[in-house]
């Protein structure tokens, strides 16, 4: 799975024949079909009778299931690109979970989240707590939202939102954002706005709370090649062996 991320087996390619594969991974004959059945079911191979099992183009198959696989693998560069599609998403989905719990929201929901805020205000410096207590008020919010779907999407997006989280400190000043999360928490219980409102305000917190990290993510990404002309350094030394 790692290698077919990595691009070491292109989209159209064809993996190794079964004995060779299992040589090379090191496990038996048995393991490796229930492990490349896995793949199946994810769209990231397809088996092609009598010519072999070629790989697909995930961007195109798969779901979230390859998604959360590709965020899980530490050892798997991520695209920038895909990096700020995964951020929008979030956002977007995030926003919209939230708002159907926050829109419902009883007193004691509302002193969980607060503990659950306190917490994670608490573990700032801690990177795996900060993590821990994030996750775990996200699972809250769909919990309360009621949906089971919402609760089903935020299981199939943990890695991927465990990838974010771990980004966004970097960047931002998380203490001051989740303080504000908890005043917009105890207004929302008072003044009981439409959940419409509150998916925008949400919306264009996270907006807000996200641009450092996408600002970086985009810096550091790599121009694109400019097609027909080579790089400056390739012109001067084909210039020079001229």
């Amino acid at each position: 799975m790692a290698r077919i991320f990595r691009g070491e087996f292109p989209p159209g390619t064809r993996l190794p024949a079964e004995r060779q594969l299992a040589v090379d991974l090191g496990v038996d004959r048995t393991t490796l079909r229930m492990a490349l059945k896995q793949l199946q079911q994810m769209n990231l191979v397809a088996v092609r009778h009598g010519s072999g099992i070629e790989v697909n183009d995930y961007r195109v198959r798969g779901g979230l299931e390859a998604l959360a696989a590709m965020f899980a693998l530490d050892d798997v560069p991520l695209d920038a690109g895909l990096v700020i599609e995964a951020i929008e998403f979030w956002e977007e989905s995030f926003s919209m979970i939230a708002a159907k719990a926050i829109a419902r929201l009883s007193l004691d929901d509302l002193r969980a989240l607060e503990a659950l805020l306190d917490r994670s205000i608490a573990s700032l410096g801690d990177v795996e707590g900060f993590l821990e207590a994030q996750l775990a008020i996200q699972d809250e919010l769909a919990r309360i939202s009621g949906s089971v779907l919402f609760r089903m999407l935020a299981n199939s997006t943990r890695p991927v939102r465990s990838r974010i989280m771990r980004l966004l400190p970097e960047t931002t000043d998380m203490r001051a954002s989740l303080e504000e999360m908890k005043q917009m928490l105890r207004l929302a219980v008072l003044t009981r706005p439409a959940e419409e409102a509150i998916r925008e305000g949400l919306r264009a917190g996270l907006r807000r709370q996200s641009a450092p990290l996408r600002e970086r993510i985009l810096l550091r990404a790599p121009p694109p090649a400019r097609e027909g002309k080579p790089p400056k350094a390739t012109r001067e030394k084909r210039r020079r062996t001229a």
